[in-house]
């Protein structure tokens, strides 16, 4: 696959490490005499845009090649393209767009970005950039599981600083501003979840607070370019990332989504032909399926129904069916949270209560057959937070209200255990208490949840200057990946 790729791109076996190098030495020199390029060797015509991902994909080829300084004008050719050559339009030139190219634009746009994101997703996997950890059957990057749980820990807060209610704007800042400063490390590290990670921080924070959005959005794009290089996959994406429009962005995240689901369940159906596996047993694939249904739930039921109804009809139909009578894995049980969760945002109140139902009775055993294999207690400490919240969710919206406010409690307690009295993810819960309308009666109930947060949301700024890499990270930030994959944090 990988040298039929090559010869896709004009660097077959006759087209030597030293053409390349030439020619990118080459169109560095007419870039600074503001020359556009156009290069055929032995009069083929080269695809520039396969060059830049070759050289991504191989990261060592100018400590192999930076020294070839062959002359090689008598078999490659550069020409400066006509003005009616097809060539991709700058970014910094869209804005000329005549209004009836505006769609075309905008869907060229998108599909590059889905390029650049499979073509890294491909090259991380070919070189070995993304291995399992053997300690935790998890795809991670250069940095390992730490970085991993690194990740996880900067997202959550990115992502519930976003939420914070109006007038702590300058906190939020504040917070924002000592997050990115772990972002060059995390970019480093290139952790398996890093990109698809940064795109939903960029959205929250570009939803709920645009200025600060907006802001971050150009630092990431900036960051990207300077770490990784400018010619990197991850880089080009971005550089077309901070030009999208609110209504582009969240399509480019549910296609980012579908590319990794995608090629995660392509790589879990070789394994199944080679080892006779079956079901939906790997814990990635499963992982992804839950981020997909995420991105849905953002989109929402008016433009994404279709869509989750397909999803979760195949959660079912894998998990469900294909486990009856046997036991659920912790990873398994999260998908169907997401998949209750992707419910309630379609307003199916029955199959969501169906789903939980089931859930339930692995996470609280009985004395009945169907909690006859309930999760370990370790893991079932790990999922029962996201349970409540769910199950509290759906009372609320259902208008049943002592009963969501009774497993909203449960939920901050369970938290404050699993995942730390100062967590983002207790400051979530503690949002939902005090924002979600008629839910607390009482002013001095409501005034006691205020004075928590605040008391949480400052030990999350005091934490923030050590930086993430010095804080004390749990288990769950390690395994369970970050509260809103299975739990609409963002509903109030």
């Amino acid at each position: 696959m990988y040298r039929t790729r090559i010869r896709k791109w004009g660097i077959d076996k006759n087209n030597k490490a030293a053409e390349v190098a030439y020619m990118v030495r080459l169109k560095k020199q007419r870039d600074l005499l503001g020359k556009k390029s156009n290069f055929l060797i032995r009069n083929r015509p080269v695809d520039w845009d396969g060059i830049e991902r070759y050289l991504a994909r191989t990261p060592d080829f100018w400590a192999k090649h930076g020294r070839d300084q062959l002359d090689l004008s008598h078999e490659i050719t550069c020409k400066t393209p006509t003005p009616d050559s097809p060539r991709i339009v700058p970014l910094a030139s869209t804005s000329s767009v005549p209004p009836n190219l505006d769609a075309a634009q905008e869907l060229r746009v998108h599909e590059e970005i889905l390029r650049f994101f499979r073509d890294y997703t491909e090259g991380a996997f070919e070189q070995g950039l993304w291995h399992l950890a053997p300690s935790h059957q998890r795809y991670v990057g250069r940095g390992g599981v730490a970085a991993h749980a690194r990740l996880n820990a900067w997202y959550d807060r990115v992502r519930n600083v976003s939420d914070w209610p109006a007038g702590r704007d300058a906190d939020a800042v504040r917070l924002v501003n000592r997050l990115l400063d772990d972002l060059p490390q995390l970019v480093r590290d290139q952790d398996f979840a890093a990109f698809p990670a940064l795109m939903r921080c960029c959205f929250y924070l570009c939803a709920r607070r645009p200025p600060l959005g907006s802001v971050v959005v150009q630092f990431v794009a900036r960051l990207c370019a300077v770490v990784l290089g400018e010619t990197h996959p991850m880089a080009l994406a971005w550089a077309r990332i901070r030009a999208l429009p609110m209504s582009e962005y969240l399509l480019v995240l549910q296609g980012t989504a579908k590319v990794r689901l995608d090629h995660l369940e392509s790589r879990r159906r070789k394994d199944e032909d080679e080892n006779g596996d079956g079901a939906l047993e790997d814990e990635n694939t499963i992982n992804a399926m839950r981020e997909y249904l995420l991105v849905l739930r953002l989109r929402g039921s008016a433009a994404a129904g279709a869509e989750i109804d397909h999803v979760t009809c195949r959660v079912k139909e894998q998990v469900i069916s294909s486990r009856r009578g046997k036991g659920l894995s912790a990873a398994q049980c999260r998908l169907l949270l997401g998949t209750a969760s992707s419910y309630i945002t379609c307003q199916r109140f029955a199959e969501a209560e169906e789903v939980l139902t089931r859930v339930g009775a692995h996470l609280i055993p009985t004395t009945t057959a169907s909690a006859s294999s309930p999760l370990s207690p370790n893991n079932a400490d790990r999922v029962l937070p996201s349970y409540l919240f769910i199950m509290g969710f759906l009372r609320y919206v259902t208008g049943r209200m002592d009963e969501a406010v009774n497993y909203f409690l449960r939920t901050y307690f369970a938290l404050e255990k699993a995942r730390g009295p100062h967590s983002s993810a207790v400051a979530d819960i503690l949002l939902a208490l005090i924002d979600f309308p008629g839910l607390l009666q009482k002013p001095e109930e409501i005034q006691r949840w205020q004075g928590k947060f605040a008391q949480v949301q400052a030990e999350i700024l005091a934490n923030a200057t050590a930086g993430v890499g010095q804080m004390v990270l749990e288990d769950g930030e390690m395994l369970d990946g970050p509260l809103d994959t299975d739990v609409n944090t963002g509903a109030w």
